[in-house]
């Protein structure tokens, strides 16, 4: 009965994946939310000075942890060599200044990926996004906003070198999912994520493609 029972969803849902292969659970079509994010989504840059230094720094500290990897490699003991990673990295790295992550405003810059707090950004720098995005168009399907890179100011207040804007979207896929210990489903969600691949600097208050 059991076998019975899989045969029939295996069979209904080959009728659903047939009517539609996926549907997104949005106002709009895929074709215009990937339209949106082609036009909208990808880096803002406020501060493009800043950001080519934030590139040029972490290129170099990147360059450096694998150096040391290198060195360390052939160390055949495991302890021993996660021993000396630590001490390479604690003379050569943390505290080396070469490596610190300084702006030449002698302010420390900050990514997502590192600062573990929360960051509260004032809407003053929303707004900018979403005034080059234009109203319309960012209530048609409100993107994903965020803080890729910043410093902090004399104030305490965070000020954003790179903005990224995306879409993130549900989809719901039909299909036979699950197995028979936790059951089957005909159906089930995902989320993608259209970036837009686009680069944007701010001049003169307002935001430009870099083509």
């Amino acid at each position: 009965m059991k076998f019975i029972g899989i045969i029939l969803l295996l069979l209904t849902s080959i009728f659903l994946i047939a009517c539609s292969a996926n549907q997104t659970s949005n106002k709009i079509s895929n074709s215009e939310l990937e339209n949106l994010a082609s036009k909208y989504g990808g880096v803002y840059v406020f501060n493009e000075k800043f950001a080519q230094e934030i590139d040029k720094q972490e290129q170099i500290r990147d360059s450096k942890r694998k150096e040391i990897l290198e060195r360390i490699k052939t160390i055949p003991d495991k302890n021993e060599r996660n021993k000396k990673m630590r001490e390479i990295l604690k003379l050569e790295f943390y505290n080396n200044p070469e490596m610190q992550q300084i702006l030449s405003n002698g302010k420390q810059y900050h990514t997502i990926n590192t600062y573990q707090k929360a960051v509260n950004l004032s809407k003053t720098y929303i707004d900018k996004v979403i005034n080059h995005i234009g109203q319309e168009n960012y209530y048609k399907f409100t993107p994903d906003i965020n803080v890729w890179s910043f410093y902090i100011d004399d104030n305490n207040n965070i000020v954003p070198i790179e903005l990224t804007v995306t879409y993130n979207y549900k989809v719901k896929k039909y299909g036979l999912f699950g197995d028979e210990g936790r059951g089957f489903s005909l159906s089930k969600g995902e989320i993608h994520t259209a970036r837009g691949g686009n680069k944007f600097i701010l001049n003169n208050n307002k935001f430009e493609k870099v083509k």
